[in-house]
């Protein structure tokens, strides 16, 4: 395996503090990180956030919140009554708990982030106007991707956990279109995995999905971009670039003899 660059050892940091990384991916990663002081703030960082998350204690809603909802309950008439336990009151936390509460606050302000990536795929008719966007999006960044690697086994695990499905991944180096990366971006309201790659000095973004409508095959030209939409092997692809259709035609031929040869 080649040397790990720091984009791609810092995008697996979460993964590998969590144990999910593969062994090879792991000690490749391992060797990496003595070579760079961030990397390595990077895991310690997350490792002290874990172990808070780990010991954090269950919240527990305080009684003006519990009598405030027993109150809107609507009334029930056959019942003779209803009893309200009183919870005694809770100690104050010690000062050494603090990071263990503002742990807490992280996976509730998180909670809808998580949720996020698990939301359903984007379903819209025509996806047009935000793929657009995000092409910009990515050629208007100093990095156009947030795993840089032409590796796809580097590439692939790393939308891991990040969205709820596992995107195809192939470089196409010798078909003229080598892989640059991975990133994603947002589409219809929902988390979408985008691999770009490289034709000359033009990048090319390949937004890409599970196809549940059955896209059909749309060439056309918007803004000054070519895209090019279709399914193929159970995905839905949006590819979009500074270049004549013909270079797109050639890029999803190339991509889907990978496809088919993956069978």
């Amino acid at each position: 395996m080649t040397e790990m660059d720091c984009a791609t050892c810092e995008a697996l940091i979460d993964a590998y503090a969590d144990g999910e990384l593969s062994a090879d991916m792991a000690v490749a990663l391992e060797r990496a990180l003595p070579g760079c002081s961030r990397c390595q703030q990077r895991l310690d960082e997350a490792r002290l956030l874990r172990n808070a998350l780990r010991e954090a204690p269950s919240p527990r809603a305080p009684a003006d919140l519990r009598a405030a909802i027993i109150a809107a309950l609507p009334a029930n008439n056959d019942s003779a009554s209803a009893t309200v336990v009183t919870m005694p009151p809770r100690a104050q936390p010690a000062r050494r708990d603090m990071l263990r509460w503002a742990a807490g606050l992280v996976v509730a302000l998180g909670a809808g982030w998580t949720a996020g990536r698990y939301l359903p795929l984007p379903t819209g008719p025509d996806a047009t106007r935000e793929v657009i966007d995000g092409y910009l999006r990515v050629t208007a960044g100093e990095r156009p991707v947030e795993v840089a690697s032409s590796d796809r086994h580097t590439v692939k695990p790393w939308f891991g956990g990040r969205i709820a499905y596992s995107p195809p991944v192939h470089d196409l180096t010798t078909d003229g279109f080598p892989l640059v990366g991975g990133r994603i971006d947002v589409i219809d309201g929902r988390k979408t995995a985008v691999l770009v790659y490289q034709r000359n000095r033009h990048l090319i973004a390949l937004f890409l999905w599970p196809d549940t409508a059955g896209q059909s095959l749309r060439r056309d030209v918007h803004d000054g971009f070519g895209l090019r939409r279709w399914s193929h092997g159970g995905f839905v692809f949006h590819a979009i670039a500074d270049l004549p259709l013909s270079d797109l035609d050639r890029f999803a031929a190339a991509l889907e003899t990978r496809l088919d040869a993956e069978r």
